[in-house]
């Protein structure tokens, strides 16, 4: 049987700074098309930084 392509589809988030994929999430493939982009807390830099996302490995 073949597989079915889930709506939900867990993501990364990696940092801009530093390029470390420090959160995971997930997001609704149907309702939101675009990259998904968020001010998250970077443990690396000490600091809000932008996270973007990314696929996970």
């Amino acid at each position: 049987m073949a597989g079915k392509k889930q709506v939900v589809e867990i993501i990364a988030l990696a940092c801009t700074e530093c390029k470390r994929r420090n959160y995971t999430t997930t997001k609704n493939r149907k309702t939101k098309q675009e990259k998904l982009e968020l001010m998250k807390y970077c443990k690396w830099d000490h600091k809000h930084t932008l996270h973007k996302e990314t696929k996970v490995k």
